[in-house]
């Protein structure tokens, strides 16, 4: 009886938590990187769920270098570049300078991951060209 009670949630978060067992198991060679990781990253709005923390966030990455970051503890205005040919830094004042690494997963989410110790801490749900929005006007 107890099985038949916890069948259905269980079943509920294999489908819900699926996409980012895909992602941890990325090959980390497989970085993006370049012209490509550009692209991905130029005028374009990035939307996505930490890991760990269970937050969703939007982020936006203005061609001039600005960053405007939106969670529910709120919005940051900050900057990034891309350092070398893997790593996206962002400088946000209140939280300091970070760099990531990003993957693309077998679902076609980006993966993003902690340089420092090398974890898995976001993943994006939606990536759409533009400032969608709205956050470089706030």
């Amino acid at each position: 009886m107890k099985n038949t009670v916890f069948a259905p949630l269980i079943a509920w978060m294999a489908l819900l938590f699926a996409p980012l067992a895909g992602a941890a198991g990325i090959d980390q060679e497989a970085y993006i990187e370049g012209d490509v990781l550009r692209a991905l990253v130029l005028d374009k709005t990035w939307y996505g769920r930490s890991v760990g923390g269970g937050f969703d966030w939007v982020e936006y990455y203005s061609p001039n270098g600005d960053a405007f970051y939106l969670d529910d503890q709120g919005f940051l205005p900050g900057t990034w570049t891309i350092v070398g040919d893997r790593e996206i830094c962002f400088d946000y004042p209140a939280l300091g300078t970070f760099c990531f690494a990003v993957y693309e997963t077998d679902q076609g989410q980006i993966a993003i991951y902690d340089l420092d110790d090398n974890t898995l801490i976001h993943i994006t749900t939606e990536i759409v060209a533009g400032d969608r929005e709205g956050l470089s006007r706030r």
